[in-house]
């Protein structure tokens, strides 16, 4: 017999019931009635997010305030508690990638739970944090604590949107300051490298890198590419996926699901690429014929052709670095170079790659001479 259970939350009488395999919300709200699915397989793990996450969020969003009685109740929640619900939304919501969500879950259990997940959520308080983030910097570089203390802001920030937390006690410690160099990871390969990397690299692999070369795609998006995304009759590239883990999943951001223009380089890279896989649904395979897993073996051969081309060793990413150089540094537009890289906007381009972009008084001359014939005639 399928569940049915009565919760009452702010004055709003709610039904939970399970209805093929899933949790459904049932409630009345102004004289209407509102059943919807949470998607969420029926367990007690799940009613729980129900109750203690779903049913107040939609309270909130309904304007109303939360009961003193149940906030009274939510004060005894722990870190831990809170963070399993926080991680089980994220899976939910499918706001975030997998993947993503798992890395997270690493930080937590590995450098945050062991310092406050037992502890209630109103306990926590900024001395600590500011002790635990001090600790954190004698072992971990600026950057890799900055990623741990932002799993925690976003666990205490929705804490607080929960009305469970009055303030995140997080924001009152200061983030350690990082010093950011735009140029340590941008390494583009010159002219004479790439011809090196070209007589030194063969089949899929030599593909692989002069279709990154050619057009700056990421090296995940390119794992994912299947033959249905090669349009070689209108001369694109269609970018909507990228592989980590075994798993196809959504681009970085929603930019970046996009087309990508052929250009020529990348036609004849891709034409030679058919003839490997051609009758197959992906276009890059393993020796094994199967999709990869990941790109990171992509990069181990990479890492391989450098050593053997007697080329300074760098990461599989520089290559799209120097699509993105070449372009800009021989004058091409830097919006479409922005469109084509994915990028949110064309400021990110800028803030990456603004060093490269250079242009000589001839350049500039006739620069000038083209502006004024958009510009028009302006009469005495």
């Amino acid at each position: 017999m399928a569940k049915s259970i009565k919760y009452i939350y702010s004055d709003i009488r709610f039904t939970i019931n399970e209805r093929h395999g899933k949790w459904w919300l049932d409630f009345y709200w102004q004289k209407k009635r509102i059943r919807k699915s949470t998607e969420l397989p029926v367990n007690q793990d799940n009613l729980k997010v129900i109750k203690k996450q779903i049913i107040p969020d939609i309270v909130i969003g309904l304007g109303l305030k939360i009961e003193e009685a149940v906030k009274e109740d939510i004060k005894e929640q722990t870190l831990n508690e809170f963070a399993q619900e926080f991680f089980e939304m994220q899976r939910a919501r499918k706001e975030v990638r997998e993947h993503v969500i798992e890395k997270n879950v690493a930080h937590y259990n590995n450098h945050i739970a062991p310092s406050f997940g037992h502890k209630k959520l109103v306990d926590i308080d900024i001395e600590e944090l500011d002790k635990w983030q001090i600790q954190l910097l004698q072992n971990y570089k600026h950057l890799t604590v900055q990623k741990f203390r932002s799993v925690l802001f976003s666990i205490l920030t929705e804490a607080v949107r929960y009305k469970r937390i009055p303030d995140n006690p997080l924001s009152f410690v200061k983030a350690p300051k990082i010093k950011h160099n735009a140029d340590e990871n941008i390494n583009p390969f010159t002219d004479k490298e790439l011809l090196d990397i070209y007589k030194n690299s063969d089949g899929y692999m030599k593909n692989f890198i002069f279709l990154m070369v050619s057009t700056g795609i990421r090296p995940g998006e390119i794992v994912a590419l299947s033959w249905s995304d090669i349009n070689f009759d209108k001369k694109y590239i269609r970018v909507k996926e990228t592989v980590v883990r075994g798993s196809s999943g959504d681009v970085k951001t929603y930019s970046s699901n996009r087309l990508v223009d052929m250009l020529p380089q990348a036609e004849k890279v891709l034409r030679k690429q058919f003839e490997l896989t051609g009758n197959q649904e992906i276009v890059f395979l393993s020796s094994f014929h199967r999709q990869f897993y990941s790109h990171d073996i992509i990069g181990v051969n990479f890492k391989r052709i450098l050593k053997k081309s007697g080329v300074e060793v760098r990461k599989l990413y520089n290559l799209r670095h120097t699509f993105a150089s070449q372009m800009i540094s021989k004058g091409a537009d830097i919006v479409w170079v922005s469109k084509m890289l994915g990028h949110k906007d064309v400021s990110i381009t800028l803030k990456i790659y603004t060093k490269f972009i250079q242009e000589d008084d001839d350049m500039r001359f006739k620069k000038i001479e083209k502006m004024g014939t958009i510009l028009g005639t302006i009469e005495d």
